[in-house]
């Protein structure tokens, strides 16, 4: 007696610490009644909308559209003005002098203040070809932010399904462990009745309470998996961490359990559509129009220009005139700013090609990677259901075999420990082939909210 009240207290200060680190079950449930359910669909949609990643890919796709439109104005002639007034010590000429006739002589006018004012007009001809090739480098800036953008918005939405898979992952293991804990306390009460009646020995109830608090403590440390997945979901979607608790979400499955394609046709395919390896693309393109740009410095510019001026005085004698210019421009030793400048964005370009090598091998590895992970899943997700249909059945038996004294108790608690592992187990082989298809479909570039609708739904 003085051992089960002993053992008693042991699972009163266990399940106190429980409550401590988690053991908020009922209490979190009740927090949440009357919630809608957040799918997954659902929690995507809002990550979209919150995340700081995609806001900042966005705003760096308006950045490039920006440069563009800027680099596109340099075709366009360049039209200013300017107005001042000038306060001299002695008095000035206030027109300009083109001769020294003896009419225009007179007409020399000396003030100490000069009023000025002209509208300019100007136009570069030819630059060496400068101005094409920077739109062509702000136009492969545009198209390589947008692939970022929808780079980024895949790589967030395979974030989030991970998050979302993980939170009802660990939400599986801790029912199979709650399953457990179940069977152990129906067979600490047989034991302990029957070591009452003098049926059974001491070391019967030390085996189950030790399984007990073995299942207790896997119990306390998934329950702190569970809050940390909730938690990074919340992060994710940007909202309180109590709308993402797992009595919210929504379990999913695959929709189309047909095998993946062939590799060598998904590679082919991530080549075509990935868009970080269109970014790369993009950077090439980018880095190639630079190179072009800074060899147009070899080559003389020239320039149309025009102006209307008015020169005036503080009487108000006012005059004007007109001019018209060509300029041809070559600078003609820059102390090698020039040739350096060339050298700098050819090397960039080499770069930008390097780059583009190490993104297909990346493409490939991560095709390779990807395509195992799901194949692997998908069978081990068939052997462990199976796993447990069977573990399941020698569970029944050995209880069967215990209650009719034909059995051994540690027989019985092998099969339940069994049973519970080939559940989380399944569980968590479940979620990972989901995990590895949809990031099969980010590596080939067709994660978009279409392919998820379509791939994975609901079961409930």
């Amino acid at each position: 007696m003085r051992f089960t009240l002993r053992r008693m207290s042991a699972r009163a200060l266990t399940l106190l610490g429980l409550t401590a680190s988690g053991f908020a079950t009922a209490g979190r449930a009740q927090e949440v009644v009357g919630d809608d359910a957040l799918t997954l669909s659902e929690a995507v949609a809002l990550a979209r909308e919150t995340h700081p990643s995609l806001g900042a890919a966005r705003a760096g796709e308006d950045a490039a559209t920006a440069a563009l439109g800027q680099a596109k104005s340099r075709w366009w002639p360049q039209l200013g003005g300017q107005a001042g007034a000038t306060r001299y010590e002695e008095p000035m000429v206030v027109a300009p002098i083109h001769g020294f006739t003896q009419e225009q002589f007179e007409r020399i006018e000396f003030q100490r203040t000069l009023i000025q004012g002209n509208a300019s007009l100007a136009w570069t001809v030819f630059d060496g070809g400068a101005r094409v090739n920077r739109i062509r480098g702000a136009r492969a800036g545009v198209s390589g932010a947008a692939a970022g953008r929808a780079a980024t918005e895949m790589l967030l939405t395979a974030r989030v399904t991970r998050a979302y898979l993980e939170v009802l992952t660990a939400r599986g293991v801790l029912d199979a462990q709650e399953q457990r804990i179940g069977a152990l306390d129906a067979e600490r009460r047989r034991v302990d009745q029957l070591l009452t009646e003098g049926q059974a020995a001491q070391v019967e109830l030390l085996r189950v309470d030790a399984e007990l608090a073995e299942a207790e403590a896997q119990q306390v440390a998934t329950r702190t998996r569970l809050d940390l997945a909730e938690r990074e979901l919340a992060r994710l979607l940007g909202i309180a961490p109590v709308e993402t608790r797992f009595e919210r979400l929504v379990p999913v499955r695959l929709s189309d359990e047909t095998p993946p394609e062939e590799r060598v046709a998904l590679s082919a395919r991530a080549k075509e559509n990935n868009p970080e390896l269109e970014r790369s693309r993009q950077n090439v393109q980018a880095a190639e129009a630079s190179h072009r740009v800074a060899k147009a410095a070899w080559i003389p510019a020239v320039r149309l220009g025009g102006a209307y001026q008015l020169f005036s005085s503080e009487a108000w004698n006012t005059t004007t005139e007109w001019n018209v210019a060509v300029a041809v421009s070559y600078p003609l030793f820059t102390g090698g700013a020039r040739s350096n400048a060339v050298g700098q964005a050819g090397a960039e370009a080499r770069l930008a090609h390097e780059e583009l090598r190490l993104a297909e091998l990346g493409i490939e590895e991560g095709v390779d990677r990807a395509l195992n992970a799901s194949l692997e899943t998908r069978a081990l997700v068939s052997a462990l259901r199976r796993a447990v249909q069977l573990q399941a059945e020698v569970a029944r038996i050995e209880q069967l075999s215990l209650d009719a004294g034909a059995g051994t108790q540690t027989d019985y608690l092998r099969a339940e420990a069994e049973l519970a592992r080939a559940r989380s187990l399944l569980v968590e082989a479940q979620h990972a082939e989901i995990a590895a298809r949809v990031e099969l479909a980010r590596v080939v570039g067709e994660l978009t909210a279409e392919w998820l609708n379509s791939n994975v739904e609901t079961t409930q």
